[in-house]
C-alpha cells in the first residue's frame, strides 16, 4: 500500500497577520526614506525586500524540517552563535561592535543567537509531561543564557541583551517551576535595580528574606537566593559605571533627573510631536512633515512607529497594536495545544521574544520606556532582525501544522 505523507496544516491567520505587518513595515519604510524630488534617498527599501524574500526561504526550510532535526543541532547551533558574538566584538563594524559586514550588508550575530538560546533551553529544560524544572537544569539554562548576554553587553547593546532575560523567565514558568520558586527567580533582577537606591535595596533585602523564612526552603537554598541577591544589588554601582555614557543620559533623562532636550532626548521628544501631530486618522501616506523633513533621525529603524503615528494617527496604531495582540493569541494557543514539550517551548520562547520587543519599543517611541535601540518585529528596518522574526514564525507555524498529524 501507498504509504501517505503527512501533510502539514497552515495556520493562515497566523501567516496572513504576519504578511500584513511586514507589509505595513515596506509602507513605513518607503515613506520614512523617500526623498524631496520623490526619489528613495537610499537603498534600505530595496533591501529590506530582498531580506524579507531571504526570510520566507528560511521560514519555508524551518516550516518544513523535523523538529528532531532542531532538537539534535540545539547545541551546535547555539555553539555556532556564540563563535560570531565573539567575532564580532573583534571585526564588528561601527562604534559599537553588533553588526559584521558582509559587503552589501551588514548582518547581527545577536540576533541569530536569540534563535539559538531559544532552541537550547529548549533542549534542556524537562521533555516529560508532568515533570517539573528541577534547580539543576534551572542553574544550566541561567548559565546559557548569561554566557550571550554577557558578549552582547561588551558590544554593548543593553536592549537586545534585556530579551535574553525576558526569554530566560518565560521558559522558566512554562517548564512548570513552582510559582514561588518563580519570585526567587526575578528576585535578583528586583535587587540589580533596586541597588542603585539605598534604603529601597535595604527594603526589598528584608523582604526577601521574610518571603525566605515564610516559605521554609532548605537552609542552603535560601541562603543560597539571599545571598545572590545581596551580590546582584552590590553590583548595581558596577553596571552603571559600565554603561556607555549616552546609555546612562537616557536612564536619566527618563527618570527625570537630567533634561536634554537637543541631546539625548531629542529622538524621544521628536517621535512624540510626530505621534501626537498625526491626530486621529493621520496626515496621510507620504504626508507627514516629521517623517518627510527628516526632524527624527533613524525612523525607519527603532522609530518607525513614529512614522505610523503621524502617517496614519492614532486608528493606524491601534489596527497594528491590535493585530500584534491577534498574532501573540494566537501563538500562545498554538503553545496550549501542542502536546510535545519541546514544541511548546518553542513556541513559548518565540512569543516572548517578540512580545517583549513589542512593548519596549512602543514604549520607548511615545517615552514610556527609556530608549533601548530594540526595533518593532516585522516592521522596522533591519534584515537580521527581519529574518530573526520569519524564523520564530516558521517554528510556530511548524508545531501548528503538526498538531493534528
Amino acid at each position: 500500500m501507498r504509504k501517505h505523507r503527512r501533510k502539514i496544516v497552515l495556520d493562515y491567520p497566523l501567516l496572513g497577520v504576519v504578511l500584513g505587518l511586514v507589509l505595513i513595515g515596506f509602507t513605513c519604510i518607503f515613506s520614512a526614506t523617500l526623498g524631496e524630488d520623490g526619489t528613495v534617498m537610499s537603498t534600505n527599501f530595496g533591501k529590506q525586500v530582498v531580506w524579507f524574500i531571504f526570510g520566507m526561504a528560511v521560514f519555508m526550510s524551518i516550516l518544513f524540517c523535523p523538529l528532531n532535526v532542531f532538537f539534535r543541532g540545539a547545541y551546535l547551533f547555539y555553539g555556532i552563535s556564540i563563535g560570531l558574538l565573539l567575532l564580532v566584538l573583534f571585526i564588528g563594524k561601527g562604534s559599537a561592535h553588533r553588526w559584521i559586514d558582509l559587503g552589501f550588508v551588514g548582518f547581527q550575530p545577536s540576533e541569530l543567537a536569540k534563535v539559538a538560546t531559544l532552541l537550547v533551553l529548549a533542549r534542556v529544560f524537562p521533555q516529560e509531561k508532568g515533570f517539573v524544572l528541577e534547580w539543576k537544569r534551572l542553574l544550566g539554562g541561567v548559565g546559557l543564557v548569561a554566557l550571550p548576554v554577557l558578549l552582547i553587553l561588551k558590544e554593548p547593546d543593553v536592549g537586545t541583551a534585556l530579551v535574553f532575560v525576558a526569554l530566560l523567565v518565560t521558559m522558566v514558568y512554562w517548564a512548570g517551576i513552582e510559582r514561588k520558586w518563580m519570585l526567587f527567580v526575578l528576585a535578583p533582577l528586583v535587587a540589580l535595580v533596586s541597588g542603585f537606591w539605598f534604603w529601597l535595596f535595604v527594603g526589598v533585602m528584608v523582604v526577601l528574606g521574610v518571603g525566605l523564612a515564610v516559605s521554609k526552603p532548605k537552609w542552603w537554598v535560601g541562603l543560597g537566593v539571599w545571598v545572590c541577591c545581596l551580590g546582584t544589588g552590590l553590583l548595581a554601582p558596577t553596571v552603571w559605571s559600565k554603561l556607555e555614557p549616552y546609555q546612562r543620559q537616557r536612564l536619566l533623562i527618563f527618570l527625570g533627573v537630567k533634561s536634554d532636550p537637543h541631546g539625548a532626548a531629542y529622538q524621544v521628544i521628536q517621535s512624540k510631536v510626530a505621534i501626537g501631530s498625526g491626530g486621529i486618522a493621520g496626515k496621510g501616506f507620504l504626508q507627514g512633515s516629521q517623517t518627510q523633513l527628516r526632524f527624527l533621525p533613524e525612523q525607519h529603524t527603532d522609530f518607525i512607529f513614529s512614522v505610523l503615528g503621524e502617517e496614519f494617527g492614532f486608528m493606524g496604531g491601534v489596527v497594528v497594536l491590535g493585530m500584534f495582540l491577534f498574532f501573540l493569541w494566537r501563538i500562545l494557543r498554538i503553545a496550549k495545544t501542542s502536546h510535545n514539550r519541546f514544541a511548546s517551548y518553542l513556541v513559548v520562547g518565540s512569543l516572548s521574544i517578540i512580545a517583549f520587543q513589542v512593548v519596549v519599543n512602543v514604549g520607548m517611541v511615545v517615552g514610556l520606556l527609556p530608549v533601548t535601540g530594540l526595533p518593532l518585529p516585522f516592521l522596522s528596518y533591519g534584515g537580521s532582525s527581519l529574518l530573526m522574526a520569519l524564523s520564530l514564525v516558521g517554528f510556530a507555524t511548524n508545531v501548528s501544522g503538526r498538531r493534528y498529524t
